[in-house]
């Protein structure tokens, strides 16, 4: 004999609904905070221009220095571990010693950069005065090797706050830098 269909069997079993809210819910949270704690990069890039002049080798040759009126009346800040100074191939101005003074908690080595920018805005004024068919935009860190990146960085930035927006670099040994200056006027 058969048995009869109970209730129960005729009822579908279906699984239960997830509920996703509580969870789309947490992401709504979690997501801000994300993107507010998050660290964006800046990437600068600071264009340089070609430039010759010094030979690294420690000889200090200017090569093709007075090629023409521009190049040699192009600026140039020379950097070395004491002094700065600023000048053209015809001569150079002292501009300031070196101090040491606390960054961080660590001391390093500064430059007087107020003195630096008054030279710059007084070469720049000379210039463009005396040769006013010339725009003056080039301008030459020349360094030494175990100047900081920090100093190089200043100084490119006074010079092009004064009007020197295209800047080039050139880092030599000591000994170069130290006969290129003999060689320059001083």
């Amino acid at each position: 004999m058969a048995k009869a269909v109970s209730a129960r069997s005729r009822t579908s079993k279906h699984p239960p609904e997830i509920d996703l809210l509580p969870v789309m819910n947490l992401f709504c949270c979690i997501i801000p905070f994300l993107l507010f704690s998050a660290t964006f990069l800046e990437v600068v890039v600071i264009e340089m221009a070609a430039t010759e002049g010094i030979n690294s080798g420690g000889g200090g040759a200017t090569a093709n220095l007075m090629r023409s009126e521009e190049d040699r009346l192009q600026p140039k800040i020379i950097i070395t571990e004491q002094e700065i100074f600023i000048g053209t191939a015809s001569g150079s101005a002292h501009v300031g010693y070196a101090f040491e003074t606390e960054l961080n908690g660590e001391m390093v080595v500064s430059f007087p950069w107020d003195s630096l920018s008054m030279k710059l805005t007084e070469v720049h004024d000379l210039l463009t005065e005396a040769y006013p068919q010339i725009e003056f935009h080039k301008i030459t860190v020349l360094t030494v090797e175990e100047t900081r990146y920090d100093n190089i960085i200043v100084a490119i930035d006074l010079a092009g706050a004064v009007g020197f927006d295209q800047p080039g670099l050139q880092v030599a040994p000591s000994a170069s830098v130290n006969s290129a200056m003999a060689g320059g006027g001083n």
